[in-house]
């Protein structure tokens, strides 16, 4: 009854600016979800610098032609990447971990995998889920393993784990630090994988570019007031012009403010 008296008193349908003092209340919401104190204007010039970088590398001639490699296994894929990191990074605790696929009536509301954070008082057992319901190739599921395995989620709760560290540590959250290092471990991952690393330095920067995108686009629909037209404008300039699904990535943005903010900052 509460949400019927609610129907067609909405009357925003666009970014958090456009409410009263909305403007003031996302970069709030930035500082809370990236953990960072810069302006929005500054995170903007930052997001920027790096587009143009990426972008840059990835219509030099040098281009590389991409390889295929097997991710066939996922638990296999999670060994390599856990066997990959050891020269970079230290040693985590031992785990069990168990591999499990989303139920199919989940499929069409969750990620394309996560990794499902394990009890406090039994840190040795884990679990990482797999969306079916995406499309994955082999190269998208290796990074995506390492995003929440090795050197991604996994690693970094156990290990943070295992240095004992005060209780009340555990329940504090910082979505930047967290989806922010997972973010670092993905981009990290390319360097191992089983491809030619002029083939996985090209991946690497295509999927950095399309994340800044995403990033930017956070900031263009909540602080500066984009419109679906001008948001569609600014995808088009890289090539990206499926108005199909530019219309989706605006619905998801315009619904999680700050979200891509939070990994990519």
């Amino acid at each position: 009854q509460a949400l019927e008296s609610l129907r067609g008193t909405g009357r925003n349908s666009q970014g958090l600016c456009y409410f009263p003092k909305g403007k003031e209340y996302f970069t709030y919401l930035i500082a809370s979800e990236t953990g960072s104190s810069k302006s929005a204007e500054k995170i903007k010039s930052m997001i920027e610098t790096q587009i143009d970088s990426d972008f840059l590398q990835l219509v030099s001639p040098t281009k590389a032609i991409v390889q295929e490699i097997d991710s066939s296994s996922p638990l296999q894929t999670i060994q390599t990447l856990s066997d990959g990191i050891k020269k970079a990074f230290p040693d985590s605790m031992p785990v069990n971990l168990e591999l499990k696929f989303v139920p199919k009536a989940l499929e069409m509301h969750l990620s394309p995998a996560f990794y499902f954070i394990p009890a406090i008082d039994n840190m040795s057992d884990n679990v990482i889920y797999i969306n079916q319901g995406y499309e994955m190739d082999d190269l998208d599921l290796f990074t995506t393993l390492a995003h929440e395995s090795y050197p991604g989620h996994l690693y970094q709760t156990t290990y943070f784990a295992a240095t004992d560290p005060d209780p009340i540590r555990h329940i504090l959250s910082f979505k930047g630090y967290v989806e922010g290092w997972a973010t670092y471990a993905e981009m990290c991952s390319y360097s191992i994988a089983p491809m030619d690393q002029k083939s996985a330095s090209y991946e690497q920067k295509n999927n950095s570019l399309i994340l800044g995108l995403h990033a930017m686009a956070d900031l263009g629909i909540h602080y500066e007031g984009w419109s679906l037209e001008e948001f569609i404008q600014f995808f088009s300039t890289y090539g990206i012009q499926d108005r199909d699904s530019l219309n989706e990535i605006y619905n998801y943005i315009l619904g999680n403010p700050t979200n891509y903010l939070s990994y990519y900052l």
